[in-house]
This record gives structure tokens, C-alpha cells and sequence, in this order.
């Protein structure tokens, strides 16, 4: 099945703030992303996890220590996992009221911006994520407004076959927490993806293959204004920045 560009009803070039303004403000909150908006940002980037109760929690990390310090750095973290631990006790930490749902984000938003969910998982299984997420987008009549992505081609997968209507790209980079065969984006091909999201170093040298799929291609992250703008001139279909407001101008946003 062949997939349009990812969100051809919005004018290139894409642009999405990495987590919302995440240096200016706590990543993946509501404030962060509103700030992104009313700095002009069309379109968002955020990660979605699955509690143990089922509930689609918008946060990056597997535990919540990281963001529990940088929150409040004279506290203790409690540092939980968020799959084995429920929202009611996700909410009962420190950071907890700042911890949005994705029907949360959804209904503050709606289609004032565009998104780029990714799904956080490690499992190749289908762990309930992907289709709650499907059911997600299609209950606030967002199937338009979002792209799926992922490190995790598997997760993808399970995606494509809960709502094929929604585009769907892959992420990789160097990290040596990737394994190792998904380190030149080969996930693309496992989950025969919309879209390709390389690392921004990764974005000018993609491996042959890549190159002759042929797809939309959003880099993560650009925060160096003329990098985005060369990287657009290049044939990029958007850029995903931590300086999204920044990088706008560059742009012509």
C-alpha cells in the first residue's frame, strides 16, 4: 500500500518542536507545547508510553527519574518505570500534574497543530500501545493532523495494521542502544514506513537503499538554523528541533 507524504495538508516546509520548547520549559507538557504554538511552531513532536492500567501517558523516558530532578533537583527521584506502573501513581509524584494524557494533549490542542507521535516501546509484541494510539487519533478526528514514528519497527507494524491510513516513519541513529541492525534505518524496510526520521548527522549520507525508496525524509534534531534551511534545500520534507522557534525564520515559517 502506497501512503501520501506525511501530512500533504500542510504547507512545507514541516516543522515540529522537539518535546515542545524543551529548553525553555519541562519537555512534553502541555505548557511546553503551548509555548511552541504561541511562538508560531506548527506542529509538535512528543512520545507516548502505555501504563500497566492501560492509560497513554506523553512522556520520553522508560522511568521518570530524569525528569523528576530536572523538575525539582533538591528533591529525591523515586525514578519509576512507566509500562509496570499505573497513572494514579505516575500522578502521585512530584512532576505527576504535569504528566499529560494523550487524550489530554488532544483535546487542549486539537487541530491547531500538527503531530508527531512516537511510539515508545521495546517489545516486537503488540503490548496494546499502537492501537490504543490508533483509537486515540481517530476518536479526536485527527487522522490528518498526526505521523507516527518509531525506533521500533515492530511497534510500527502494529500501527499500519490498527489504522493504515495514518503514515507511519522510522527513527534510528548511532546510538549503541539500538541494535545494531537497526542502526542504518533498516527498520524501514521491516515496517515498509511513509517516512524516514535519521538522526540530523544521518540525514546527508543516507545508505543506498534509503535513497532508493524513495521517501519523505524529517530529520531529529536541528537546532542550528542554516542546518535546517540547507537540509530543506536538500529535499528535506520538514526538520524536528529542539529550537523550533528558532529555526522557523530559517525556514519562512
Amino acid at each position: 500500500m502506497r501512503h501520501p507524504a506525511p501530512l500533504p495538508d500542510f504547507p512545507g516546509p514541516l516543522l515540529f518542536a522537539h518535546r515542545g520548547l524543551n529548553r525553555k520549559f519541562l519537555e512534553n507538557t502541555i505548557v511546553s507545547f503551548q509555548a511552541a504554538l504561541e511562538a508560531g511552531v506548527p506542529g509538535i513532536e512528543l512520545d507516548v508510553h502505555l501504563t500497566r492500567d492501560g492509560k497513554l501517558v506523553v512522556f520520553h523516558d522508560d522511568t521518570t527519574g530524569r525528569i523528576e530532578r530536572l523538575a525539582h533537583p533538591d528533591e529525591p527521584a523515586r525514578d519509576i518505570p512507566l509500562e509496570n506502573s499505573t497513572l494514579a501513581e505516575l500522578r502521585a509524584l512530584s512532576v505527576g500534574a504535569q504528566l499529560p494524557l494523550l487524550d489530554e494533549l488532544f483535546e487542549h490542542f486539537g487541530s491547531r497543530v500538527y503531530y508527531d507521535i512516537e511510539l515508545k516501546s521495546r517489545s516486537s509484541a503488540d503490548t496494546g500501545l499502537a492501537p490504543k494510539v490508533a483509537d486515540a487519533i481517530r476518536a479526536h478526528s485527527l487522522e490528518k493532523s498526526c505521523v507516527i514514528s518509531s525506533f521500533n519497527p515492530f511497534a510500527l507494524r502494529h500501527f499500519r495494521k490498527a489504522d493504515p491510513t495514518v503514515p507511519i516513519g522510522i527513527i534510528w541513529c548511532k546510538s549503541p542502544e539500538l541494535y545494531w541492525f537497526l542502526r542504518h534505518g533498516e527498520g524501514a524496510l521491516i515496517a515498509n514506513v511513509d517516512f524516514l526520521k535519521p538522526e540530523s548527522s544521518l540525514a546527508t549520507r543516507l545508505p543506498l537503499y534509503a535513497r532508493l525508496l524513495g521517501k519523505p525524509v524529517i530529520p531529529w534534531t536541528v537546532n542550528d538554523p542554516e542546518t535546517a534551511r540547507v537540509l530543506v534545500s536538500r529535499g528535506a520534507r520538514g526538520v524536528i528541533s529542539d529550537e523550533a522557534d528558532m529555526v522557523k525564520a530559517a525556514l519562512g515559517r
